[in-house]
This record gives C-alpha cells, structure tokens and sequence, in this order.
C-alpha cells in the first residue's frame, strides 16, 4: 500500500445463516462495494455458501466467530461455561457471564476447522458475532487462533485493537460500524466515503434477502433488503472512483 492511500474493506457479516442472506452478500458483491464477508459454520446455510463461493473468486471470506444467538459446534458438555440449560449461547455477548478460554478455545477451534471442512481454505480473517471478542476472555482465544494461523482479526474496539498490535495480530488502521439500522442510508455511507481517511479500513455491514427463518430468529430482518440497496446505489460506487478509494479485503494485509 503506498503512502496516503485509501484502502476499504467493505465485510458483510452473516455470510451462511439463511439462503436469503447468502443471496444478498454475493449479490452486494458482484453490483455493489462488499469486497469481504465473514461465514457463519454453524448454520445449516453455511455449506451452500462455500459451494457457491468458487464463483466469487475476489471476495475474502472470514470466520464470523459465532458465541451468541446459536447453539455450539461442540456438545454442550464440552463448554458449559458458554451455555444455557437448553445447550444454547446467549442471545448477546453480555450474557455470557465468566466463559471459561480452554472452552471458548475449543469452540473456536471446532467453527474454524468446520470452515476449513467447507471451505478447503483457511479465512481471510477473524471477527466475531455481536462483537463477542470486546469480552476479553473472548479476544484472547481469537488472539490466540489467529496468532496460531498467521489471521487478521477485526479491531471491533480501541481494548481489541490495543491487544493485536501487542500480540503484532494485522488489523486495519479503523473500523466503522455507523452504518447500521437507521443509519445505514446512502447519506451516511457518502458522508463515511468522503471522510475515508488514509490507511486501511473496514466498513461493517449486513445486506441480505430477508427470508423466513431469519425472521424468525434474528430482530434485524428489513434493514438487510435497504443495507443492500445502499451499496448496489451507482452512487456509492461513483463516490470510491471520486474519492481514490481502493477496494480490498483481509487477505491483503499480510
């Protein structure tokens, strides 16, 4: 990268949790700005996305590190400091309430070898569902793992960021998670294009097809279909030519 560049990762979360959604980030992708998405392994969705992803040759793909709002890879007897009474993680990371790390170690381990199994590759890079590794037990086994296979990881808060430049864990130089729900228009996305600064950054966002399972599990189902149409916008794309914005993903930053 050379000095002053403006370098965007564009990483569409979700990748692998219902067909609808599957639909949405490689439609984002091959007419809009997402250059990167993060895959869920443990939804069933998850094996028609990997066999779809030979026809996306330039999109990275990460492992969206699932904690939250699913049920483990593992059996739940193997991570009971993770689960509910059902074998279920909590719907949000603040439920977890002391996660044992030789568990959430395992755990990660077992999402990241399923993805190799579906995939045939290592990810692109590590990041996490509802931001689990801000909790630090959390962040030091995705230190860990990506220490281990050589992985970016999403620097998803200052304490995160701080944590992979002392384990020397590639990041990008920021994060913008502003375009979400009722900010996630075209206004906000032209307004965090022309103030892209210099650097490597990453834009997080959710397109998808809203479909009937994700509606019944998730609470943020329309927002996906205008998330969509914003980054397909001809507009959003005239703004990257205008502004000197190189589009890239994880892969890119060693």
């Amino acid at each position: 990268m050379s000095r002053g560049e403006k370098v965007l990762i564009v990483n569409a979360d979700d990748l692998g949790r219902t067909a609808g959604l599957n639909a949405g980030v490689f439609e984002a992708h091959e007419r809009g700005l997402v250059s990167s998405a993060s895959l869920m392994v443990g939804f069933p969705a998850a094996a028609e996305a990997a066999r779809e992803l030979p026809r996306h040759p330039r999109l990275g793909v990460g492992l969206h590190v699932t904690l939250t709002g699913a049920r483990p890879l593992l059996p739940p007897e193997r991570v009971p400091s993770l689960v509910d009474a059902q074998g279920r993680f909590p719907a949000k990371p603040e439920g977890h309430r002391g996660p044992r790390l030789e568990e959430v170690l395992a755990e990660v381990r077992a999402q990241l070898e399923r993805f190799r199994e579906l995939t045939g590759r290592l990810p692109t890079h590590l990041d996490s569902h509802h931001h689990s590794h801000r909790l630090p037990g959390v962040c030091e086994a995705v230190v860990t793992i990506a220490f281990e296979h050589r992985l970016p990881v999403r620097r998803a808060s200052p304490a995160v960021a701080e944590r992979l430049a002392q384990a020397g864990i590639p990041t990008t130089d920021a994060f913008l998670e502003r375009f979400f729900g009722s900010e996630a228009t075209l206004e906000v996305l032209l307004e965090l294009l022309a103030t892209l600064p210099p650097g490597t950054s990453e834009l997080m966002c959710h397109p998808g097809h809203p479909d009937a399972e994700l509606a019944r599990e998730s609470g943020y189902v329309a927002e996906r279909e205008r998330e969509l149409a914003v980054l397909t916008d001809p507009r959003a794309r005239a703004a990257l030519e205008r502004h000197g914005i190189r589009l890239a993903h994880f892969g890119e930053l060693g």
